[in-house]
């Protein structure tokens, strides 16, 4: 009795191996594609500075300008204005929406705190609330 269920076991230990059989390793990523490494950047060579003869500079010579000529060059070319800068309107601070009780009354110092929730100053309560036609009002 004891036989029969240990081979049923051993074949139910064995019936995957087929289909395992079937499972080999992943393909290489570089089987269906040539393999292309990043080439490094050409470094590029530095350019050597020739000294110019000595005759070509001697009747080449530029002037250099003063202080006080740089000043006239500025003071002839102004820069050009178009009047003061632009300033921002000033906003008043954004008035909350009305909050209404139960019953459709007005509730002095409550405050919307999100979307659906008020907060009532005067107990620290928050309630959650409806948006209603003038602001909110707090859910029955």
């Amino acid at each position: 009795m004891n036989r029969p269920r240990r081979l049923g076991a051993v074949l139910l230990l064995l019936l995957p191996l087929p289909a395992l059989a079937q499972i080999g390793p992943p393909p290489s990523p570089t089987a269906t594609r040539p393999v292309v490494a990043p080439q490094p950047a050409p470094v590029p060579l530095p350019i050597p500075v020739r000294p110019a003869p000595a005759d070509s500079l001697a009747g080449e010579l530029a002037p250099v300008k003063s202080n006080g000529q740089m000043q006239q060059q500025l003071r002839t070319h102004p820069i050009q204005s178009k009047g003061p800068a632009g300033t921002a309107p000033i906003q008043g601070p954004t008035l909350q929406p009305k909050v209404y009780d139960r019953h459709g009354r007005i509730i002095p110092g409550a405050k919307q705190v999100g979307p659906n929730r008020v907060l009532d100053t005067r107990t620290g309560k928050y309630y959650d609330s409806l948006p209603s036609a003038g602001g909110q009002q707090i859910r029955p």
